[in-house]
């Protein structure tokens, strides 16, 4: 499955934060492994937590620089493109239907519109960009823009305090007395409390409906959540605009329980919440034609639609021209996908151990579980047709 243009929109900030997590990681367990045979060890790297604050702390200053940029770019073009996708779909059934607009006695042509329809007709994706770019929204986007920054920003005292508390324990428990007294080496003491953390994760998020979250994922959610919201928006005020409050949910594979007592169903742009019948004017004869609306689109939303990484799409529904699919689920295929995110996991928390290891011996153990897991995932994908994604098997991919 291609990747969803929410990821990819993300995709730039996700990365930010993964890094930095992995950069962590492999800077704490070499800072650890040094000088780890000296008898003075735990007192040098005590005596060193106020360097690691300071290292720290540099590596967030050094993030927080481009955030607000990286973050506002990412919001704007999603909603761009929301309004573009709109525009299109506008431009599509001008051309099949010429007259819908007045037929449905619905807004004058969108500005741009006819331009786009005689770009698409050219085959001009140049005109198409150019008429993309006249778009409203501006409050929107800052709002957005804002809420995210400051999601992200939130996270910062918790990395660093994460950092600190992990240097310290490996301390504490690779100088616990059993060590001490030759019962097990220091060496192996420590890549256990270690391994621990890594598995752990830096944690202690919670969202809004309480909860718990890792940062990797965290970030991807918060991201991916405002940057689908900024396309919707985009793409509902562009339809808004045109005078269109019907939108249909499109039908997306390996869709989840959440998801699919709302997919190929018809909601209302503005209406109330509740199923309902609704007699509006059809696209394609004269006369009006009647619809079978399922609930307000903030009440699908608020029932699971659309949720962080939901991949359905809201297109413009026409009476009399909109087919909607039917015969939809697959849960089948949600399982599958589902088994996939937790092998793409095993795979990621292996790399971690293999790259942060402290010690030789593990190191090489979690090389043997990297092959493992990959090998797990080129079955399942082989067995269930599902299309492998390299890039989420990489250290600091999320979910």
């Amino acid at each position: 499955m291609p990747e969803h243009l929410a990821d990819q929109l993300a995709r730039t900030l996700v990365d930010l934060y993964g890094d930095l997590q992995t950069r962590l990681a492999t800077d704490l367990a070499r800072r650890l492994a040094a000088g780890m045979d000296r008898p003075d060890w735990a007192d040098n790297k005590l005596a060193a937590t106020e360097t690691v604050r300071r290292w720290a702390q540099t590596l967030l200053d050094r993030l927080d620089g481009p955030l607000a940029d990286r973050v506002a770019q990412a919001v704007i073009l999603a909603y761009q493109r929301g309004g573009h996708d709109a525009l299109a779909e506008l431009a599509r059934v001008q051309d099949t239907h010429p007259d819908w607009l007045a037929r449905a006695e619905l807004a004058e042509l969108p500005p741009g519109l006819p331009e786009m329809v005689n770009a698409r007709r050219a085959g001009l994706a140049a005109e198409l960009a150019r008429v993309a770019t006249h778009m409203p929204g501006a409050a929107a986007m800052q709002r957005l823009v804002y809420a995210l920054v400051s999601t992200l920003r939130g996270t910062h005292l918790r990395i660093l305090r994460w950092t600190l508390d992990a240097y310290r324990d490996v301390i504490a428990r690779a100088a616990a007395p059993e060590v001490l007294a030759g019962l097990a080496s220091r060496r192996r003491a420590a890549q256990v409390a270690w391994e621990q953390l890594l598995n752990q994760g830096i944690t202690g998020f919670v969202d809004r409906a309480g909860r718990r979250w890792q940062l990797a994922s965290y970030v991807e959610m918060a991201t991916r959540t405002t940057v689908a919201q900024a396309l919707v928006e985009g793409h509902l005020d562009r339809l808004g605009a045109a005078g269109l409050d019907l939108v249909m949910v499109s039908d997306s594979p390996q869709e989840c329980s959440r998801c699919r007592p709302w997919e190929g169903t018809v909601l209302s742009r503005s209406g109330p919440a509740g199923r309902r019948t609704e007699h509006v004017a059809s696209a394609t004869a004269e006369g009006t034609v009647a619809v079978e609306v399922a609930g307000s689109v903030d009440e699908a939303i608020g029932g699971g639609l659309l949720h962080p990484n939901c991949t359905h799409r809201l297109t413009a529904y026409l009476p009399g021209a909109t087919r909607r699919p039917a015969h939809t689920a697959n849960p089948q295929g949600d399982r599958d996908r589902q088994r996939l995110r937790e092998l793409e996991r095993r795979v990621r928390r292996a790399k971690l151990r293999e790259a942060a290891a402290i010690d030789p011996a593990a190191r090489r153990a979690a090389a043997v579980k990297v092959r493992a897991a990959q090998a797990a995932i080129r079955a399942h994908v082989d067995a269930t047709g599902l299309i492998r994604q390299r890039p989420r098997e990489q250290i600091g991919a999320a979910r």
